[in-house]
């Protein structure tokens, strides 16, 4: 919980965010490696598969939705 009230607190979000706040420090910690699993990250050990971190961005950053060609209307 600490890491929520962390994240909300560097983006000066309100409190309205904090179930959004702690789905991403839920996140942050399962892409991050632990002594529990032998210095595997908890999703690796899960999955079985190697994850990476490429896709993560900043918590409150502006984000866009990619709409394909085929689903957009005029």
């Amino acid at each position: 919980m600490d890491m929520a009230r962390s994240i909300l607190k560097a983006t000066h979000f309100p409190n309205d965010y904090w179930a959004e706040a702690v789905h991403c420090a839920v996140y942050i910690l399962n892409k991050c490696p632990t002594k529990a699993v032998m210095n595997k990250v908890p999703e690796e050990a899960w999955s079985g598969r190697k994850q990476g971190v490429t896709h993560m961005k900043v918590f409150g950053c502006v984000a866009y939705a990619h709409i394909p060609d085929q689903l957009r209307k005029k």
